[in-house]
């Protein structure tokens, strides 16, 4: 593994827009909306709807911030101006005296104008909020909600192939892609035509290649997509083409996405291992964006090129494992180190920890040693792994938690991370994230050429 592995994919998130701007009613982006609320028959027969407040909400210095907010009449009916910092997802909510009554989220442009219902109690519905950029957004949630049960459902009756995954995701990319086209210009039809391209990364390297021409660069996902296109390009036309294609975009992105777009290239560059480059990349993007967070990122790679890289000497350590016993590096020469970081609470270690006990306790111990180290700090969170009984492999529990000088010289930021050290001290790769299955794989690998070199020598008389 290389630097590449700092970079983590995810599903985007909502992000709640924040600004500097002093009063909602001086914010730039104006909505105009106007809504209907009443109440089922059964539950309020007196046809009196007056006293519904709707509030669309943002944050300013870390406070709610208003943008707009409005009480119904008696025939529930009311009219709100929205004024936001910036165009993006808010939340809106509806409460009557007693509570909240309902939780949603309301796309606010420029210029927009937006019809918002609803007849309580909702019970399993949603508010109702109509325009062509909140049905955009709509129309891209339920793309991924219905993309997620498929995946839940693949995955939960056992037995798939890749095949069969590979469909859910084209399909799913598909549906996304056309969103564009039904609601053009959208900040949800941009934000699904985007993630449509990065999801099919690996899958269908041609697709994305093909339809990068149609992502503008001014396209808030674009690093996101940039990301997915370098590996795409790679591997379809070489790392030369990965870097012309950052090295054309970075002057067509705009200013914001430059230290991002700056990044990959280091990642380009240390996938071409070309080191040097690399760090001289980083340091640039250092000295450029000194204040943001791409320059914290740039300091770790750094690192990571000039410290952790295959064949590289893995730095040396000195340890107490939970049993009392000292374990250091010199003390494991001659064989294989599996050294596992982990967080013991964290979702992705918990699902893959049957296949880790398994590996641990089926790998030969003349030739490997699995050790984990925990950067949870809290000792009672740490033994509570083994209230079901003993694991396999020796675990290092300390109340420095993740300042320990381990992690530090590691260089690790993501959970869990996996390093296999060679029996001479070398780092042959790192895992990062759910990668448990190719770090099984190579352990295969290894395994079969020491039986296959043991099969070759010649028998003993």
């Amino acid at each position: 593994m290389n630097v590449n592995q700092l970079f983590v994919r995810t599903l985007m998130p909502v992000m709640l827009l924040v600004s500097a701007c002093n009063g909602s009613g001086n914010y730039p982006v104006h909505s105009h909306v106007e809504g209907t609320f009443s109440v089922r028959s059964e539950i309020d027969s007196t046809r009196n709807y007056a006293n519904f407040r709707v509030s669309v909400l943002g944050q300013k210095e870390g406070n709610v911030d208003t943008l707009g907010t409005a009480l119904t009449g008696a025939d529930g009916s009311f009219v709100m101006d929205v004024h936001a910092p910036e165009p993006g997802v808010y939340p809106i909510s509806v409460d009557r005296g007693e509570g909240e009554l309902a939780m949603g989220e309301f796309v606010a442009v420029d210029g927009d104008s937006v019809r918002v219902s609803a007849t309580f109690p909702l019970g399993a519905r949603r508010l109702r909020i109509v325009s062509p950029e909140n049905a955009a957004w709509t129309a891209y949630r339920n793309a991924k909600v219905q993309h997620n049960y498929a995946m839940a459902e693949l995955i939960g009756a056992g037995d798939y192939t890749a095949d069969m995954m590979e469909r859910v995701i084209t399909q799913t990319s598909t549906v996304l892609w056309n969103i564009q086209s039904t609601y053009p210009e959208t900040i949800g039809g941009n934000l699904a035509k985007a993630e449509s391209v990065i999801m099919m990364e690996g899958w269908n390297d041609s697709l994305v290649v093909a339809r990068l021409g149609e992502i503008a660069p001014s396209n808030a996902s674009m690093v996101e997509v940039a990301r997915a296109a370098r590996r795409s390009i790679a591997r379809l036309e070489g790392g030369a083409a990965s870097l012309r294609y950052l090295t054309q975009l970075v002057d067509e992105v705009p200013e914001g996405m430059r230290a991002g777009i700056l990044a990959d290239a280091v990642v380009a560059y240390a996938d071409s291992n070309a080191a040097t480059e690399a760090v001289e990349a980083a340091t640039e993007l250092r000295r450029n964006y000194p204040d943001s967070p791409w320059a914290q990122w740039a300091i770790r790679a750094t690192y990571d090129l000039e410290n952790l890289q295959p064949g590289m000497e893995a730095p040396a350590f000195a340890l107490v494992d939970r049993e009392g016993q000292s374990l250091t590096s010199s003390s494991l020469s001659g064989r294989f180190v599996i050294l596992e970081f982990f967080d013991p609470l964290e979702p992705i270690f918990q699902r893959e920890m049957a296949v880790r006990d398994y590996l641990a306790g089926t790998i030969p111990e003349a030739l490997f040693q699995y050790v984990s180290v925990s950067v949870e700090a809290d000792e009672a969170v740490n033994q509570a792994l083994f209230e079901e009984g003993a694991r396999p492999g020796r675990f290092v529990f300390s109340d420095e938690g993740i300042e320990q000088q381990i992690v530090q010289d590691f260089n690790v930021h993501i959970m869990p991370t996996r390093f296999l050290i060679d029996p001479d001290g070398r780092i042959v790769a790192r895992y990062t994230g759910p990668a448990l299955d190719d770090l099984e794989s190579d352990l295969i690998t290894i395994i079969n050429s020491v039986n296959e070199l043991a099969d070759r020598l010649p028998q003993r008389p």
